[in-house]
């Protein structure tokens, strides 16, 4: 009996996730500080902000329970007269394939095009007069991935017999009792999860 037990490729797939995230530009700016008066005190002050926050989160889970049997034999030639007796068992063979792979993230973000034609005019002010201008423009982009997986052996068996022939009380004759090979064999392949993050400036 031959019992292969394999757990590595297809028993459960998670979906792709793929995520193309491009954030909004910034609009253009245009200031202008004009016809102030003598002596003013003139600010102007612009912050435009980009947050992007993106979350990938993949899960499966994997519950096995395999129970695979595989005999031969238990023939019985007794009390034969005159005559020959053969008994011959073949092989007990018994094969369990399990496969399990692992999920996939891939996320890729855009920055933001953050550059953007800003532009400042100061002029006609009086005499005297302090003018500033200040243009900020910030961009904040996090991104997070992450895997769970859980592949969990609750019940695996494997039994090959072969044999338990019996041949008495036969005279006269010859007996011959052959019994082949029995192979179990139990095989387990996981593989791990994978994320694959690109951010594109």
């Amino acid at each position: 009996m031959k019992l292969q037990y394999r757990v590595g490729t297809a028993v459960a797939s998670s979906a792709l996730m793929l995520q193309l995230l491009a954030p909004a530009a910034f609009a253009d700016t245009t200031v202008a500080i004009t016809d102030n008066g003598k002596d003013s005190d003139n600010s102007v002050n612009v912050t435009n902000n980009h947050t992007s926050n993106n979350t990938q989160k993949n899960t499966f889970t994997v519950n096995l329970g395999i129970s695979a049997k595989a005999k031969t034999g238990g023939n019985k030639a007794n009390n034969n007269t005159g005559g020959d007796v053969d008994i011959s068992t073949g092989k007990a063979d018994a094969t369990v394939n399990v496969t399990v792979n692992g999920g996939s993230n891939t996320m890729e973000v855009t920055s933001c095009p953050c550059d953007t034609d800003d532009k400042v005019s100061i002029k006609d002010n009086g005499a005297d007069s302090t003018n500033t201008s200040n243009v900020t423009n910030k961009s904040n982009n996090t991104a997070k991935q992450t895997n769970d997986a859980k592949v969990k052996a609750k019940k695996l068996k494997a039994k090959a017999k072969t044999g338990k022939n019996v041949a008495n009380g036969n005279t006269n004759g010859t007996t011959n009792v052959t019994t082949d090979d029995a192979t179990s064999e139990v095989i387990v392949d996981v593989t791990a999860p994978d994320n694959t993050l690109t951010i594109t400036p």
